[in-house]
């Protein structure tokens, strides 16, 4: 819509063309006008001025030719269309048209964050060369002190470029810096600009990092022992140059030299600040795992032979002082992982995880997290009699981890266990995990080795980061949007990962890690190191598998079992309790606990499983079992046998590697199904019906009158 104040201008103009000025127009260069971020259909209230009383209105993506050489106003107004006000980043801009095509870029958004970008130190009418970029792709050129509008929240780019007005160079300072823009805030980016040093050219290292997943520009993220890394040294000229020193990078462990790298240039002219955003802007190199251990220091010198002329060579070193950076090197155990291939008997679809690809399911742990190695195996399929798994319903999936989890228990494995499910959609629920606890699942489909590395950053103690609607974001999140923040680099494929990323705990694509949960998890692992085989603690005895959950707020008690294992019982008192009684009321055991948070269930889910030390004298006087929950009234579970009721449990051998069970679900609503050779729970069947993973031609099941049980061996008929 044009309004009446920037009609006058159009009507005068045209006045003058019909007095009789040349039809053809002025002749010269041109403008194109680049209007984005409207939605499609509306218009853009753009005015542009110039020369000789020149004014233009622009609605959308425009180019104006035969324009007189000389300096234009783009103007942008605000627009309201479908009940939302949009903003020009840049209200007002100056371009200056020659005999070329000039370029202005008009970038609307929803009204939102603003940046104050500040420019001090240039002679007058001398432009600056800034550049700003972030989320969503914008970038805006700044020549000048700018306020720049609409902007989404996130972490925003700031560099600057030197500029040489009259021969003499003026250099920026920061040449690269990041601001992070809130959705209804100001932030300021202020840049400085001083000419160049009078005393003569002048190179120094203004900093150096060692990065193995992420790492801020001061080097604060700990490193990893027995890792790969990659080493980035900042070196930096004082005046514009054609120069391109060598960098020599020597390592010590304590006081020793172990190692000297000699690094070439990336490019044919020192940069005059440093640059982050670009490898090619800082000297680089592979730093192997067997260099990266506790008592690592590095010295970084630039230009080492001296080849360059200089007028002070007396700051070429890195760190100032000569003396060699220690860097915080930390050794972790291996992360100790078993894959359970997950059957869903209401569908027969059974996760894809196998000895030949259980890797692949590591690949994006691997790249991000402060992991040097791990130990993974896999273990005989597990199957769910839960009803199938769906996009959209999280219950189902919560439910199978709960039983992993019971599955995790009953195995007595100190190991973390990652059950692999088989959906039959592409898109929606992808894994659920706990936060602190050591079982999670995940999907078999595109993008398993990322719903893996998330998942296991919730049993890593992480919450949600605020991207993409995840439930309960983690509220010291440090960064808007859930970006990054910071600069990751993929090690293996020497792959920048910007600012802009978003981290691997929330829900929003384009993933990295940021410093924040690369350092959590670090400590998390740190004060809970895994411990795998003789080293476990705990001897094997009789126990009963006592679990449960809380499910929209209601408790859920499942059947208890009878096993061997070894004791798992909760690590510290809650305000949550189970017991079991017997007939007279009296305690036969009591547990204190808090139940494991479920991360990615929008209900709360909360779980519980316990292998509570038991000998069969004491199990036998067990009555109930009861689960108290705050704010709730106690639920408790008896013997459901029904008083001679006929087990009636049946087998048949249905395909290679399948067995079909059947029982009396009345007399026994759940059985523990048992490989007899190995004792791994292949399942926890209820409903009287379940299609079996084994190939074994006799199976040991458990019948559970919900407190107790007794087991039979039973033959599988042959096909």
């Amino acid at each position: 819509m044009l309004s009446t104040r920037r009609l006058l201008p159009v009507l005068l103009s045209l006045l003058a063309a019909c007095g009789g000025s040349d039809p053809s127009g002025p002749s010269g260069g041109s403008l194109a006008v680049s209007v984005s971020g409207l939605p499609s259909g509306a218009a853009a209230e753009v005015e542009v001025t110039g020369p000789n009383g020149y004014s233009h209105d622009v609605s959308s993506t425009e180019t104006l030719s035969g324009l007189s050489a000389g300096t234009y106003t783009v103007a942008a107004n605000p627009v309201t269309t479908g009940g939302q006000s949009y903003a020009a980043s840049v209200p007002s801009q100056s371009v200056t048209v020659s005999s070329a095509t000039a370029t202005a870029n008009v970038i609307y958004g929803v009204s939102g964050g603003t940046l104050i970008v500040n420019v001090a130190g240039l002679p007058p009418a001398t432009l600056a060369a800034i550049h700003v970029s972030g989320p969503g792709g914008y970038a805006q050129d700044v020549t000048e002190s700018t306020t720049l509008n609409a902007l989404a929240a996130g972490s925003y780019s700031v560099t600057a470029q030197s500029v040489t007005p009259a021969g003499t160079t003026y250099n920026p300072s920061p040449g690269s810096q990041l601001a992070t823009v809130s959705a209804a805030g100001t932030t300021s980016a202020n840049v400085s600009y001083t000419a160049g040093a009078a005393g003569g050219f002048n190179l120094r290292i203004d900093g150096m990092y060692l990065t193995q997943s992420v790492q801020t520009y001061t080097g604060a993220v700990p490193l990893v022992k027995d890792r790969d890394g990659y080493l980035r040294v900042f070196v930096t000229a004082n005046q514009s140059n054609l120069t391109a020193p060598q960098v020599r990078v020597r390592f010590y462990q304590a006081t020793t030299l172990v190692s000297t790298i000699t690094i070439a240039p990336p490019g044919t002219s020192v940069p005059l600040s440093p640059n982050e955003g670009t490898l090619t802007s800082s000297w680089n190199a592979a730093v192997p795992r067997t260099l990266i251990q506790p008592g690592l220091s590095v010295l970084a010198d630039v230009d080492p032979g001296n080849d360059v002329a200089e007028a002070d060579e007396s700051d070429n070193q890195f760190p100032a002082s000569g003396a060699p950076l220690s860097l915080d090197v930390h050794t972790t155990s291996a992360f100790s992982v078993r894959f359970v291939p997950v059957l869903q008997s209401a569908n027969g679809r059974q996760g894809n995880v196998t000895n030949a690809n259980k890797d692949s399911y590591l690949t994006a742990a691997m790249k991000i997290h402060p992991l040097a190695s791990y130990d993974a195996d896999l273990r005989a399929p597990y199957t769910t009699t839960a009803p199938a798994v769906d996009a959209n319903t999280t219950s189902t999936w919560t439910t199978i981890l709960s039983q992993l989890d019971a599955l995790r228990t009953a195995d007595g494995s100190s190991r973390y266990y990652f059950g692999v499910v088989n959906p039959s959609y592409s898109s929606g629920i992808a894994g659920v995990g706990y936060v602190g606890g050591k079982t999670a699942i995940g999907w078999d489909r595109s993008g398993a080795d990322w719903v893996a590395a998330h998942e296991w950053g919730h049993n890593w103690g992480r919450g949600h980061a605020p991207c993409g609607g995840a439930g309960g974001p983690d509220a010291n999140y440090p960064y808007p949007g859930g970006s990054t923040g910071i600069y990751g680099l993929d090690v293996a494929t020497v792959t920048l990962k910007p600012p802009t990323y978003t981290d691997i705990m929330g829900y929003c694509g384009n993933q990295w890690i940021s410093d924040y949960t690369y350092k959590g998890v670090l400590a998390w692992r740190e004060s809970q190191p895994d411990v795998v085989g003789a080293d476990f603690a705990g001897a094997m005895q009789p126990c009963l598998l006592v679990w449960g959950r809380i499910e929209n707020g209601e408790p859920i008690l499942e059947p208890a079992f009878q096993i061997v294992t070894r004791p798992s019982l909760p690590a510290r008192p809650g305000s949550y309790s189970v017991e079991g009684r017997d007939a007279a009321g009296g305690g036969v055991f009591r547990l204190s606990f808090e139940p494991e948070q479920v991360a990615d269930d929008p209900a709360g889910g909360r779980h519980f499983a316990f292998a509570v030390p038991l000998q069969p004298d004491r199990a036998a006087r067990l009555d109930a079992i009861r689960l108290s929950v705050p704010g709730r009234s106690a639920v408790s579970m008896r013997a459901s046998a029904v008083p001679g009721a006929a087990l009636d449990l049946r087998t048949a051998r249905t395909g290679p590697g399948r067995v079909s069970l059947r029982w009396n679900a009345a007399a026994h609503p759940m059985l523990m199904v048992r490989d007899p050779v190995s004792g791994q729970v292949l399942s926890f069947a209820r409903g009287g019906a379940a299609d079996i993973a084994t190939e074994r031609a006799d199976l040991e099941v458990q019948l559970s009158n919900g407190i107790l049980g007794r087991s039979v061996r039973i033959a599988v008929p042959p096909r």
